[in-house]
């Protein structure tokens, strides 16, 4: 064998270790993973990496990406020091996480810690963006921002900002800025000191909502909504009406660990309403002054998964607050209860105690001081098939007459009504018998000589229903209908049922509820259910529901025999460009239509859209409704709404609204004139980051003031 000369293997050698210095000094497109002192990987890609044993310190350059535990930071050239986690970028540099980036010249950024700085930077937490001088991210949950700003646009220049001297920013939490001005372009509106705001919240603090009305004049209405606390938020208002003078109020939504959450509600004014047509014209009569309010609140506590308890007050000054101030929630429920309810759920059934008192003496109302009761559903008795349904409620009862009338009645009633009944299947037909009863003690009746009387009523009865079905082998797509076989199903339903007179008639007896205007009855109810149904995909899509229905009464009902009153209800939606609701109610005894309603809808997806609808009440309204949405481009759309009296071809109502894109806002010029209220002309600005304060016109087109009742919290 021949002997190898040491120094070619030496020669060798070295040169073995020079290419494999060059190959790891510089990797085009490779990729760089060291370890981090918290255990996690970090992970630099781009086209060049090169590594410096030396200062153990990796260079790398071109479409730059560095991952760290969700984190991602992009950028044109970055060097990472391994010794202390630290990494310094520089070119179109991006830091990404999961709650928005910050984008800016340069960043030094460290992993180990999980903080860093940026030079001239800019942010984005959507909906929200933002600039400053500087942007410091102080640890993962926090990001400091000196000299900058906050908006909801996205221009190089927004039309609106706050500008800020500190903004502590809680990515995914909320943004605390120090020191703001509110400026519309360069400017300035508003100067506030402090300025707080969750970053999962959808709505502005403020709200400016101006407007003139017939009834208030010009007017102002205010709301800055406020948090101190994730257990604490809230609106304040300060309006101003030129007719009526100002008012205030408050809305606070409050939540108390372990003891439930509710909602603080006030508003007041003294009012003073002046006969003029504006404020600077003379006076035609002297300017009374009215003290006008109204107190509300409302909690619910789960005491436990059983258990909950639920109380409401609402003290109101006069009959027509609500109307005048709050016009939404009079139309909703003008005289809200005050009452506390306690339910607690047994292995059988529920037992829950109420108290219903009354606090505004302008109404009548009956007080529960209190209401026990329980509720038994249909339980199975033993395996026997029959099953046994009970309430039983033991309450003391007040009526209370509106003041000034000091009218009361009262006693304690114990009432109990019960069922047997053994549903069962015979062939196709589903039966039901049942036998019941009810038993209600009273203390006291309008005869004093009947106090501490017992009333009996017993009931008997069945119900059959049953199913037919047939399928069609139809599959059409025309007029977008997307019909893949059609299945219709037909449910009739037949009930009878007879009650017998009470022991005690309901004209012996005060009437607190429908509990003490029992009467004999003996009717059959008729009911019968349409169908029609698709599949489109996998889903089956109900495209016709139709119900009918009407009652039967026999000879001994308390009424006249024959036929009572017929109901329909059909719910149409073949497309998704068509929908038609209908329901009425035709009285066979008078021989005429009591109520019926209609509401026929097209839509031109996101283009246009077109309403109509038609309102009628027997001896109240007789209405044609139209609602018309259109959008002429991306910068100008319209809406309008008007309601006519069929009757005399008067136009009661019109709504019109035309919208401008305003980019990162929204401008609504709106006009209402209603029959009797005279016209309210509105201009609104409105941010398109918070949908949530568009109006809301719905379908049945009923006139909604805006003012109190506009951005309700």
């Amino acid at each position: 064998m021949a002997k190898v000369d040491n120094n070619i293997l030496s020669t060798v050698f070295r040169t073995g270790l020079t290419l494999i210095w060059l190959l790891t000094a510089c990797l085009p497109a490779g990729a760089q993973v060291t370890q981090n002192r918290n255990g996690g990987q970090v992970e630099l890609n781009g086209d060049a990496v090169e590594y410096d044993r030396e200062k153990n310190r990796v260079i790398v350059e071109g479409d730059v990406v560095i991952k760290y535990r969700g984190t991602t930071l992009k950028c044109d050239r970055a060097e990472y020091d391994q010794n202390t986690q630290t990494a310094v970028a520089t070119g179109n540099v991006r830091l990404l996480t999961e709650q928005g980036e910050v984008w800016g010249d340069d960043l030094t950024f460290n992993y180990a810690t999980m903080t860093g700085d940026f030079k001239s930077a800019r942010l984005l937490a959507d909906p929200y963006y933002g600039g400053g001088e500087q942007v410091e991210m102080v640890s993962e949950d926090k990001l400091v921002m000196t000299n900058g700003y906050v908006t909801t646009s996205d221009y190089d220049k927004p039309e609106w900002r706050i500008q800020s001297k500190k903004i502590d920013i809680y990515p995914g939490d909320k943004l605390v800025a120090h020191g703001n001005r509110l400026k519309i372009g360069e400017i300035p509106l508003m100067f506030l000191p402090r300025y707080w705001h969750r970053l999962d919240d959808t709505k502005p603090k403020l709200i400016l909502t101006p407007g003139y009305d017939s009834d208030w004049g010009m007017f102002l209405l205010t709301q800055y909504r406020f948090y101190t606390s994730k257990y604490v938020k809230g609106v304040l208002r300060l309006d101003y009406r030129e007719l009526l003078d100002v008012a205030s109020g408050f809305d606070i939504d409050y939540k108390t660990p372990g003891y439930g959450a509710g909602l603080l509600k006030a508003y007041y004014t003294n009012e003073r309403k002046i006969d003029a047509d504006r404020i600077w014209d003379d006076r035609r009569t002297p300017t009374p002054e009215t003290e006008r309010y109204k107190v509300e609140w409302r909690h619910k506590w789960i005491l436990d998964e059983r258990t909950t308890a639920i109380a409401q007050y609402y003290k109101l000054s006069d009959r027509n607050f609500l109307k005048d101030y709050f016009e939404r929630e009079f139309e909703e429920d003008s005289f809200p209860d005050t009452f506390f309810l306690l339910t607690h759920t047994l292995p059988k059934g529920t037992l829950s105690l109420r108290s219903d008192v009354r606090v505004n003496r302008f109404v009548s109302d009956v007080e529960r001081l209190p209401e026990l009761r329980y509720d038994l559903n249909n339980t199975e008795i033993g395996d026997t098939g029959f099953y046994f349904r009970n309430i039983t409620t033991f309450s003391y009862l007040t009526e209370k007459s509106a003041s000034p009338r000091t009218f009361q009645e009262s006693t304690n009633r114990y009432d109990t009504d019960y069922e047997i009944s053994y549903p069962a299947k015979v062939g196709v037909v589903e039966v039901r018998p049942f036998i019941g009863g009810r038993n209600t003690f009273y203390t006291r009746t309008l005869d004093p000589d009947k106090d501490n009387e017992m009333r009996e009523v017993y009931r008997a009865g069945a119900s059959l229903s049953t199913k037919f079905y047939k399928i069609y082998d139809l599959e059409t797509d025309a007029l977008g209908l997307d019909i893949t076989r059609l299945r219709h199903i037909v449910t009739p339903t037949v009930s009878y049922t007879y009650t017998t007179d009470p022991s005690v008639t309901p004209g012996e007896l005060n009437q607190f509820d429908g509990v003490d205007n029992i009467r004999r009855q003996h009717t059959i109810h008729l009911g019968l259910e349409n169908k029609l149904q698709t599949k489109r995909g996998d889903k089956t899509v109900e495209l016709l529901r139709a119900v009918f229905g009407v009652d039967y009464r026999l000879r001994q009902d308390f009424r006249d025999s024959g036929f009572d009153i017929v109901t329909a209800d059909i719910d149409f939606r073949p497309t998704k460009w068509m929908t038609l609701y209908f329901d009425s109610k035709y009285d066979t005894r008078e021989d005429y239509l009591e109520t019926a309603n209609t509401d026929l809808f097209f839509s031109g997806g996101s283009k246009w859209s077109l309403g109509l609808g038609h309102r009628y009440t027997r001896d109240t309204d007789d209405q044609i409704t139209t609602q018309l949405k259109y959008l002429f481009n991306q910068k100008w759309a319209f809406r309008g709404i008007s309601r006519v009296d069929v009757d005399n071809g008067d136009l009661e109502a019109q709504e019109y609204i035309l919208t401008r894109d305003l980019h990162s806002w929204e401008m609504d010029l709106q006009v209402n004139e209603s029959d009797g209220d005279g016209t309210q002309v509105l201009m609104l600005f409105r941010l398109k980051a918070f949908p949530e304060l568009g109006f809301d016109f719905g379908t049945t087109f009923e006139r909604k003031r805006s003012g109190s009742d506009a951005g309700d919290n």
